[in-house]
């Protein structure tokens, strides 16, 4: 159905101009509300639209499952080359998981030629009107909410997707769950790049990289999308675009005005390439000025002054604070604005308050005054967290040729504590007992065996069957004379008693891992915390997302390895993996070696029970050179909850 903007009435689709007013029929984003999309979802309310199309907050009809829902508009549905560019686009979004990030779950086309995105839903507010509701934040208020955004940002970052439209509008804070606090969601990670295609679909231009345009929202646009060439020569658009535009959003809730505020496209644009705004603690007092550098750092006019990540930018940031002894640790709570002082939450805020995304020629920016309505509005996602997002199937891909462990990287570590005596000395750091192993390290002449990236999105889809979604892959690593058999992956391993291996995991978000194996007499002990011990060559038990943590690790020229003892038996590790630092049980907190008392065996056996149901199983792949086992959980597992799973030696 179409509808009049003037007079409201409805035609059908066929009709392009109202017979009363003349004007042209706009498609009729309500017509959607209390049917059911494609079978499967029914459609219970507009959130809002825009240039990409109209938002709904709908319910899957089997699971009962909330959802967000973009659907199309028509005009980008003819153009079967765009499609396919643009159902590229929109897998490479739906690959990206991060408890931080609202995620993209589908991308489907109905019966009738409808294509939409299925997302996370998010009750809560965007940022920019918690600003309008309590007013400025602090600098370490400030930290505590976008903390989330700069860890979204390093793990998209890392796997090369660019927000490239990061904004205040964008980043959602999401009511609180019963007994939980609220949660922070960066909004469109992937979908800016799903609007510049369709930025070329109306521009009659279906390449994906498009010379000339730009995109983003003008008010947080960093000079290179204004079309500045960098100093280092290369035109295109990097993650650091995405520190400016955070730089830009950090001044705006702690000034409370925005740092370029231009009232053409023109005067935006001068601003963004030839002005400094006043620094942050000339402002405010409060603000160090240590903190206040920080923020002008990343806005600096050429990504190559910036910091380089997200992950630098918050480092400064948490020294600058804690070089005042001001804490950086506000929750939430705290920080947002009281609901019931401020009422309803959740309503799309109104065009003439939030800054609208730009897709247009940069030539085209000699504009009269900028208003909401001289820009494509954009549709608030207002999303809501979900406990079961919706399944859906891919067939698996070929399985890389290459072993994930067999592409050398050479990382530096800190020099090993331990001494040695002797070039080949072995050193037994830890003797078990029956059953149990010993950690060797011995002189090598080489240079320290090292870890090495995989690529996600492939070692994604070779593992995914039906009903489950893989959050890593391990394996072990021998220490054997023909490196070319060294690599074994199975639930049930089998070796010979004495064999030297080492642990690897590469896990599909980022995250920490934990280790618990038989120690001395095979009592439990804890062999990875988030203390580990320093024998073990690690400096933290973090991984990253599609990057293999080898353990033990290699120091210096010190190749290290778990030795099994020569009494034969079964040894089980425990293996727990977490998006977040965990802090209970108590042990996983503290210094690694530690062997388990009776009550904390028992806390340990509880935590085992209560996270049990969050995986689905385990799935030895050994159809390529590089054999893994993938380890999946349930597709409506709940985000960021901890999987743990076991690893079996039988050795004789």
């Amino acid at each position: 159905m179409k509808y009049c903007s003037i007079c409201n009435e409805k035609f059908d689709d066929s009709v392009s101009f109202c017979p009363t007013d003349g004007e042209v029929l706009e498609e009729d984003s309500g017509s959607l509300v209390g049917k059911a999309l494609d079978g499967q979802y029914q459609i219970e309310a507009l959130l809002g639209k825009g240039g990409m199309g109209a938002v709904y907050r709908a319910r899957h009809i089997l699971l009962g499952d909330r959802v967000a829902i973009k659907v199309l508009p028509p005009e980008m549905r003819s153009n079967t080359e765009w499609l396919r560019r643009f159902q590229r686009e929109g897998q490479a979004a739906r690959r990206f998981r991060h408890p931080n990030a609202v995620t993209v779950y589908d991308l489907r086309t109905s019966a009738d030629g409808t294509i939409y995105l299925v997302m996370e839903y998010v009750e809560g507010n965007t940022l920019d009107v918690e600003l309008r509701k309590r007013g400025k934040f602090s600098a370490a208020e400030a930290v505590a909410v976008l903390g989330p955004i700069m860890g979204v940002l390093n793990a998209a970052h890392a796997m090369g997707v660019v927000h490239r439209d990061l904004k205040p509008e964008n980043i959602m804070i999401g009511k609180a769950t019963t007994g939980g606090e609220p949660v922070v969601k960066l909004l469109d990670l992937g979908i800016a790049k799903l609007r510049e295609v369709a930025g070329a679909e109306r521009t009659g231009n279906t390449n994906l990289t498009i010379a000339g345009q730009m995109l983003g929202t003008p008010y947080y646009m960093s000079p290179e999308q204004w079309g500045e060439l960098p100093d280092d020569g290369n035109s295109e658009i990097d993650g650091r675009a995405d520190i400016y535009s955070l730089g830009c959003v950090f001044y705006e809730i702690i000034a409370a005005r925005r740092p370029f505020s231009g009232m053409t496209l023109a005067e935006l644009r001068r601003q963004h390439i030839a002005v400094t705004p006043s620094p942050l603690h000339e402002l405010d007092a409060g603000v160090p000025e240590s903190f206040s550098r920080a923020i002008a750092r990343s806005m600096s006019k050429d990504r190559g002054a910036r910091q380089e990540t997200a992950g630098e930018l918050e480092k400064d940031l948490l020294a600058a604070l804690s070089a005042e002894g001001i804490s950086p640790a506000t929750s939430l709570p705290d920080v947002v604005a009281d609901e019931s002082a401020s009422g309803s939450r959740g309503v799309p805020t109104s065009p003439h308050q939030t800054a609208a995304t730009l897709v247009t020629g940069i030539n085209e920016i000699e504009q009269p005054a900028l208003t909401a309505a001289s820009i494509p509005s954009q549709a608030a996602t207002m999303p809501t967290v979900i406990a079961q997002p919706i399944p859906t199937v891919e067939p698996p891909a070929p399985q890389p040729a290459q072993p994930i462990a067999a592409r050398p990287m050479v990382a530096t570590r800190k020099t090993s504590p331990l001494i040695f005596l002797g070039v080949g000395l072995v050193v037994l750091l830890l003797i078990a007992g029956v059953g149990g192993y010993a950690v060797m390290h011995f002189m090598s002449s080489t240079a320290a065996n090292t870890s090495s990236s995989t690529n996600p999105t492939k070692a994604t889809e070779a593992a995914d069957v039906a009903g489950g979604h893989e959050v890593g892959r391990y394996w072990l690593q021998l220490n054997t004379e023909d490196k070319s058999d060294s690599i074994r992956a199975d639930q049930d391993l089998k070796m010979n008693s004495g064999q030297q291996f080492k642990f690897h995991f590469s896990p599909s978000e980022n995250g920490y891992v934990y280790i618990i194996g038989p120690g001395e007499n095979n009592a439990p002990t804890t062999f990875l915390t988030a203390k580990p011990a320093a024998e073990f060559g690690v400096d933290s038990n973090e991984v990253k997302s599609g990057q293999d943590f080898s353990f033990p690790a290699n120091v210096d020229k010190n190749e290290s390895w778990l030795n099994l003892d020569k009494n034969p038996g079964i040894d089980e590790f425990t293996i727990i993996f977490s998006s977040t630092a965990l802090t209970t049980p108590n042990f996983l907190d503290a210094d690694a070696l530690k062997q388990l008392s009776a009550a904390e065996q028992m806390e340990l056996n509880n935590a085992i029970e209560q996270y049990k149901a969050n995986l689905l199983g385990t799935e030895a792949i050994k159809t390529g050179a590089s054999p893994f086992v993938s380890v999946k959980v349930p597709q409506n597992a709940a985000e960021g909850s901890p999987v743990v799973f076991k690893v079996r030696i039988a050795h004789k």
